[in-house]
């Protein structure tokens, strides 16, 4: 019995969509420890702008991986000014975070 010859390729998408999905949980994990953070550590209105920058930042990264997943067969797009936008974000939200 021979593979055929679509397995390599359905093996690496396979591992692509698995790699966004723990992308995803990495994302979660982040968004609920910076938003413990700023609850505990921030002044209520520095909080509830955090958080909501955070949640914010998450339903971006949490579309993004769906978007992706969802075009897996197609070749990759431009998305790298939407991931910049997201890792910058998250940088603006620790350094507030800190500075507060």
């Amino acid at each position: 019995m021979n593979p055929s010859p679509d397995a390599p390729l359905d093996t690496q998408l396979e591992r692509t969509v698995l790699s966004w999905r723990r992308t995803t949980v990495s994302f979660t994990a982040v968004a609920l420890l910076l938003a413990r953070l700023a609850v505990l550590q921030a002044s209520r209105p520095v909080a509830l702008a955090a958080v909501a920058a955070i949640g914010l930042t998450w339903a971006g990264a949490i579309h993004l991986t769906r978007m992706r997943v969802r075009s897996i067969t197609l070749p990759v797009r431009r998305t790298l000014p939407l991931i910049v936008t997201l890792i910058l974000l998250y940088c603006v939200t620790g350094t507030l975070l800190l500075v507060s």
